[in-house]
């Protein structure tokens, strides 16, 4: 019997039902590690001789790490809960920290096959970085400053003759005692920009030149298949700066050819990252000329194939699998 393909996610996740979905189908063995509930579901042991970790799950399954697994697919796992009846603060979060230091293991081993490892996610997903990167390739880049200093982003500004986008570099968002906030990409004019300059001391701030767009691309690289998705926010209202303060259903999807120069330009950058697997934002302007924003190594793509009937489920298993 073939060895099982681990799957490294939390207990909510619909791209990895459906790949295990299609595993089912062509009857290839799996084992589903969730994160969020370990303590519940799962015992671990880690032989210091052999070096082997093993897991077992409530429900009778095993798996031993790394001689039992085919591969491992580095999903969306997230911090485990704490174990039930802990309520000491100061447990909660040594419970917490030691299961993420087990976890993080994991990525240590690269005898097998990772789509992707965690560790070479970490790094990917550095934004200037990646801008450095893109642009040695060739590739065109907005204009970029990151700062903490009112006056050279100032200088910035002027230099730029416009208006700005300001983005995170890393923080999705934040929660507080009664809602949760995420942070998007923001256009930024000057006014605004001139109201709340001396802000920009109190934290390092990404700023870029704000680029027309005619319309976006989603690209995603699965192993050796590419899928290029037109997203037209230009024609939705809400999604003009950035398209994902408003449901994907409402922003017209399509799939493209992807210019080949572009498309090598992209796969020789996750090579050079390590990555099996990436999902690329990029923006096709007025003028037809292709500009890349940033490297998602571990992003979302089961909605494109909701929306467009791309492959990209049996992609991931064929990934998986090879």
């Amino acid at each position: 019997m073939s060895k099982p393909i681990l799957i490294v996610t939390e207990k909510f996740d619909p791209h990895a039902d459906a790949v295990i979905e299609k595993l089912r189908e062509r009857d290839r063995p799996f084992f589903r590690l969730n994160s969020d509930d370990f303590h519940i579901d799962y015992y671990v042991d880690l032989d210091g001789r052999d070096g082997v970790m093993s897991f077992h799950d409530r429900w009778g399954r095993s798996v031993r790490f790394p001689d039992g697994v085919h591969a491992a697919w580095h999903r969306k796992p997230r911090e485990p809960n704490p174990p039930e009846g802990v309520t000491e603060e100061a447990a909660r979060t040594t419970i917490r920290t030691e299961t993420i230091e087990l976890m993080s293991y994991l990525s240590c081993i690269r005898t097998i096959p990772w789509y992707n490892n965690p560790e070479d996610n970490r790094v990917a997903q550095r934004k200037f970085p990646q801008l450095r990167l893109a642009r040695e390739l060739g590739l065109k880049v907005p204009r970029t400053l990151v700062t903490n200093d009112p006056a050279r982003a100032r200088t910035f500004q002027q230099d730029v003759g416009g208006d700005l986008l300001c983005k995170p570099m890393k923080e999705p968002g934040f929660t507080t005692d009664d809602e949760i906030y995420f942070i998007f990409a923001r256009k930024v004019g000057t006014q605004e920009f001139d109201d709340n300059l001396d802000r920009i001391a109190l934290c390092p701030t990404l700023l870029q030149e704000y680029t027309p767009k005619a319309y976006e691309l989603r690209v995603t690289i699965i192993g050796d298949k590419v899928f290029a998705c037109r997203l037209d926010s230009q024609r939705t209202p809400g999604a003009e700066t950035d398209w994902r303060r408003v449901s994907p259903e409402k922003v017209a999807h399509s799939l493209i050819d992807l210019e080949p120069a572009v498309e090598d330009r992209l796969r020789e950058m996750l090579r050079l990252c390590n990555l099996r697997f990436g999902a690329f934002d990029l923006i096709v302007t007025p003028e037809d000329e292709t500009v890349f924003l940033e490297l998602n190594p571990n992003g979302q793509w089961l909605w494109i194939e909701l929306l467009t009937g791309a492959p990209m489920v049996d992609a991931m298993t064929d990934l998986l699998l090879s």
